[in-house]
């Protein structure tokens, strides 16, 4: 009602991305941003309940566990049974209880889906966004950002769980290439 386009626009928090898009907005001194999310705050390290701190047994990601909305997706034409849709009722919405993994498509999927009618998908095209969206605590070259909202950084191999060596040494022995990234 009498609100320009703009001033309308809603920022749901559901993932990292958004959390992005909230503060590119806020930039724009002239732009006031609303997030909203459901769901507590914990804000220390201290205060963070164990199913979210420690993901390895994913008891947060849980049907019925506290921080999870446990919805189900419908079955598809191909599937004849609904699945489970873990989603964060936690401030950080989802990445708070799926192991908040930042990972980015592969550059062939992109690359397949500009060869199917849109160009501006092309990874070339989209890694600039990528790299304003990440400040990379690790690795520091032409294809990781370092001043963006959001930091990313890799776990040391002497803290991972027995469950990941073993997929890391599988891996391995399976000829995968080692990947630092």
């Amino acid at each position: 009602a009498g609100l320009r386009r703009e001033e309308a626009l809603r920022v749901r928090q559901r993932r990292v991305g958004e959390l992005a898009l909230a503060a590119r907005l806020s930039e724009n001194p002239h732009r006031s941003v609303l997030l909203l999310e459901a769901g507590p705050d914990y804000l220390d390290l201290d205060s963070l309940p164990a199913e979210l701190k420690h993901h390895c047994l994913e008891a947060a990601s849980q049907a019925h566990a506290p921080h999870n909305w446990s919805f189900v997706n419908s079955p598809l034409y191909q599937q004849q049974r609904t699945a489970p849709s873990p989603r964060g009722k936690v401030v950080g919405g989802s990445s708070a209880i799926n192991h908040m993994i930042f990972l980015r498509g592969l550059p062939e999927d992109f690359d397949s889906w500009a060869a199917l009618g849109n160009d501006e998908w092309a990874y070339h095209k989209v890694l600039p966004y990528f790299r304003k969206l990440e400040t990379d605590l690790d690795l520091h070259d032409d294809v990781h950002g370092s001043a963006g909202p959001v930091p990313v950084r890799r776990h040391a191999r002497a803290s991972w769980h027995p469950f990941q060596e073993a997929f890391y040494q599988a891996c391995v022995a399976a000829d995968f290439p080692e990947d630092r990234d």
